[in-house]
Formats: C-alpha cells, sequence, structure tokens
C-alpha cells in the first residue's frame, strides 16, 4: 500500500472514529497519534516522539508541547494537539510561544485531528508565522495535501528542502489568489495594460468600463483555451490530455469546456456543511469499491446545498448522489431503471427528475448502502476510466 493509499485508510478510519471522540486526550489516541505514525516515526521511542516535551518560554516555566517529533535525538516538528470538536484559530498563539523558545525548530503543526495548520518562520528566523504556510483536512485530501504531507515523514524530511517548498508554497497560493482576484475584477492598470495597442483613444474612466466586459470575456474564453488545448506551465502539474473527452452514461459527449465550465460552476455555488451521514455514505462506497479490487486514488465527494456527490477524478464524473432528506433519503444514478430494478429488487426504485440523472432508489438509512454492493460497484463502473 503506497502512502497515498495509507492516508486515505487514515481518512476513512478518522470518519468513522470522530463521532465518539469527546475531550483532548481521545483526540491524540484515536486521531493524532494514527497520523504521525503515518509519517513513519515510532510514536513508543521517545527518541523519535517525545510526547509532553518541556519548551520554556522566558518567566513561562513548564510549557509543554504535546509532541516534538526528533531527528538524531534533536527535535525538528513540534505539534500541538486540540479537542477534534475544537476550532484551531483560537490556539495558535500557544504553539507560537513553543515554537519561539526553541530556535532548532522551524516547523510546527496545530491540529485538531481533521483539520492540519502547518506554521514556520518565512518572514523572520525563528519567530513563527501568524498565517500557516499550508492547511489541509485529513478527511477529504487532495493530491497536493499528500504531496506536503509525505515532505515531512522520517524518510523525506529535509530540513533545507522543506523550508524551500514552504516558500514556494507560500508563493503559489498568493499569486493564485492575486490571479483569481485579477481575472474575476481586473483593476484599471490591467485593463490599460491589455489595451494598450488596442485603443488609440485616450483612456478614460468611461473607456475603461467599455473594456473591462471584453476583458473578462476575453480571459473566460482564454483559460477555456489552455484547458482545452492541455497546455501546462510546468512539467509538476498535471497535463490534461487535448483529446480527453468523456462519454457519459446518457451518451452525452462531455468536453474538457464543458468539464472546466461544470466545475467553475460548482466552485461557485454557496458551500454546503457536510454531516456525518454523508460522509458515512461515502465511506461505504469506497469500502466496497475497495474490497471490489477496484480503483479509489480519484475518488471524491462534491457536497452542495441540495445533495452530496461521489465522484471519480472529476465532477462530470460523478456515479451516486445522496439525497439526505429524513423523510424521503435516496440516490441518484446514471444506470437505466431496469438494470437497477434487477441490482436491488427489494428497493423502491423509480425515474429520476429530468437533468438530475437517470433512476432513483430510496433508502431507509445511509446503512442501507451495504445492501446495495452490486448496485455501487456497477455505477462506479459505468463512468469510471
Amino acid at each position: 500500500m503506497d502512502f497515498k493509499q495509507e492516508l486515505e485508510k487514515l481518512s476513512l478510519q478518522l470518519i468513522e472514529r470522530k463521532s465518539h471522540i469527546i475531550n483532548e486526550e481521545s483526540t491524540k489516541q484515536s486521531l493524532i497519534i494514527p497520523f504521525i505514525q503515518k509519517l513513519g516515526y515510532d510514536v513508543f521511542n521517545p527518541l523519535e516522539v517525545e510526547p509532553e516535551y518541556v519548551s520554556d518560554f522566558g518567566s513561562k516555566k513548564g510549557e509543554k508541547v504535546d509532541y516534538a517529533i526528533k531527528k538524531d535525538r534533536k527535535p525538528i516538528i513540534f505539534i500541538e494537539a486540540k479537542s477534534v470538536n475544537e476550532k484551531l484559530h483560537k490556539h495558535s498563539a500557544q504553539i507560537f510561544r513553543y515554537f519561539n523558545a526553541s530556535p532548532q525548530v522551524r516547523f510546527s503543526i496545530l491540529t485538531n485531528g481533521t483539520d492540519y495548520k502547518l506554521f514556520t518562520d518565512l518572514n523572520e528566523d525563528n519567530i513563527m508565522d501568524n498565517e500557516p504556510f499550508y492547511q489541509f483536512n485529513i478527511e477529504s485530501l487532495t493530491n497536493l495535501d499528500v504531496e506536503v504531507i509525505s515532505n515531512f515523514t522520517k524518510e523525506n524530511f529535509s530540513l533545507e528542502e522543506n523550508l524551500k517548498f514552504s516558500q514556494e508554497l507560500v508563493y503559489t497560493h498568493n499569486i493564485h489568489s492575486t490571479l483569481k482576484d485579477l481575472f474575476k475584477n481586473p483593476t484599471d492598470d490591467f485593463v490599460r495594460f491589455l489595451i494598450k495597442d488596442l485603443n488609440n483613444q485616450r483612456v478614460t474612466a468611461v473607456v475603461l468600463e467599455k473594456f473591462r466586459p471584453i476583458i473578462k470575456k476575453a480571459i473566460n474564453h482564454t483559460l477555456l483555451e489552455i484547458i482545452g488545448e492541455g497546455l501546462s506551465f510546468t512539467n509538476e502539474v498535471d497535463i490534461v490530455q487535448p483529446q480527453e473527452d468523456l462519454l457519459v452514461s446518457n451518451k452525452t459527449l462531455v468536453t474538457d469546456e464543458d468539464r472546466f465550465k461544470d466545475e467553475i460552476e460548482e466552485e461557485n455555488k454557496p458551500k454546503a456543511n457536510t454531516t456525518e451521514e454523508e460522509l458515512r455514505a461515502f465511506s461505504i462506497v469506497k469500502e466496497i469499491l475497495q474490497a471490489s479490487e477496484r480503483n479509489v486514488d480519484n475518488l471524491k465527494y462534491k457536497d452542495n446545498s441540495s445533495y452530496f456527490g461521489i465522484i471519480n477524478r472529476v465532477i462530470t464524473k460523478w456515479f451516486i448522489r445522496f439525497y439526505s432528506d429524513r423523510d424521503n433519503r435516496s440516490l441518484i444514478i446514471r444506470l437505466e431503471l431496469e438494470t437497477v430494478k434487477k441490482l436491488c429488487p427489494s428497493f423502491r426504485v423509480e425515474d429520476a427528475p429530468k437533468s438530475n440523472g437517470v433512476s432513483r432508489i430510496y433508502i431507509n438509512s445511509v446503512e442501507d448502502l451495504l445492501e446495495l454492493k452490486s448496485l455501487i460497484i456497477a455505477c462506479y463502473d459505468e463512468v469510471k476510466e
């Protein structure tokens, strides 16, 4: 099992355990120690992981950080743990003190077992930055999350390389945010720059407003073209193949441009509050597919205000939409109704509402998914690559 699969397994364990954890100590035992183990450190060896590490700060004596991860018997990473039910933004000052009291430690992690915030001292040596250089949620890992975490494993940890990598992450994030804002709302200076060779008249406020919507449209077209042609600015970014079109179950051809538009639309929708029931649905589906030896490396979920979607790699390759209405829990899928009736004869099925999918299956609880193994596998196979 590779590192990514190990983290995904940990993610599933977390989803199952989370609702049973009531305090900080159980958070450490059930969520944080397993994470440290995945990094390759021996949590039972104080030469590698020392709990309650003393890190005095000024006149404050007896200050203890929850865990100090060590290399060559010296601490290299501090981990401060909080209860799974606590918000992390309230506790950065505490780990700030520990970090500043130990100049040899250049990285610290603040976590409640699900959310992880990674800090270093990019702005001033030995003074922890106010903002994390990276943060992730173990319940919904991305490929970049896995890459970042892998750099902090016992096998891969390098102080100099990680400092360089963390700086690149900050630069990349800031540039991404700047470009995103600039493309959505072009500034006057940006508009002037783009039209300087197109417009002979004096650039007044009226001219700027005339060209701003044109430029926004041009930016959208350019981005879609880049996606469609599979262009990439670095070799480190996954390249979208030019001819990578998808034929989904309703026989509608989905192009890269369609997929890009769908992803943008999904991104702009109001964020939904993912429930324990929805996460349990994802966990069951993933377990069923793993047991059937299907590749779940790219399995994801996408929640929105009306349903909880389970997808394979990209939004257009959804294969289950879970509706958690208490009185009418149901699944909407892409399989034809007659096929569904054969796969789940003891469940009520009907045609799905137009544009939502093909068939709907009503269930009493999320645990009913365990009885729908054949259906789930068939749904996945319908959209897999």
